[in-house]
């Protein structure tokens, strides 16, 4: 495995997703300092690999290049992060997780998957639109630096309703 900062993407990336390993913490460590304001500590990412196996590496060129934590509780998935090296941005690595996850979680016959995103966020907004994500609700100052957050859901199952845009919907 070789750090993602000493990797220089090509075309649209292969990629190998994999479950997130102790091994695999200095670079996703390394994307999440450089991807977010407020960046996970290494303890949380160590907590989270213990209590659940439902986090992924994403590899592009023997590189880790992007990563996704999630929670799956009774019949939802709620995604926690994701994150991508900036050296993979626009090579779908993103879509590669996201489609995984999709698949994994209409396989185990989950119901939803559910996310938080700034407002202020327009290009992840929209990429969840393109993988079906519809705005459920706003959370107030759900940030640490009070910033609001879009609460996002893609209903992973047929019996979903459509909105007046044409876009699937959920409830909770």
């Amino acid at each position: 495995m070789i750090a993602s900062e000493n990797c220089s993407a090509k075309s649209p990336a292969d990629i190998r997703i994999e479950i997130l390993t102790a091994d695999h913490l200095p670079a996703v460590m390394a994307i999440e300092r450089a991807s977010f304001r407020d960046p996970w500590t290494m303890t949380s990412f160590r907590d989270l690999m213990i209590q659940m196996r439902t986090n992924w590496t994403a590899f592009a060129d023997e590189c880790v290049a992007g990563y996704l934590i999630t929670q799956w509780v009774l019949d939802e998935i709620h995604i926690l992060n994701i994150a991508v090296s900036g050296n993979y941005h626009r090579r779908g690595i993103a879509s590669g997780l996201m489609r995984f996850l999709q698949d994994s979680g209409r396989e185990r016959n989950m119901q939803a998957i559910f996310l938080e995103v700034r407002v202020s966020n327009e290009a992840a907004i929209a990429f969840y639109k393109q993988f079906g994500f519809s705005v459920l609700s706003t959370r107030k100052k759900y940030y640490q630096d009070g910033e609001n957050a879009l609460v996002m859901c893609n209903h992973l199952t047929e019996r979903a309703g459509k909105n007046a845009d044409g876009e699937t919907s959920c409830s909770v």
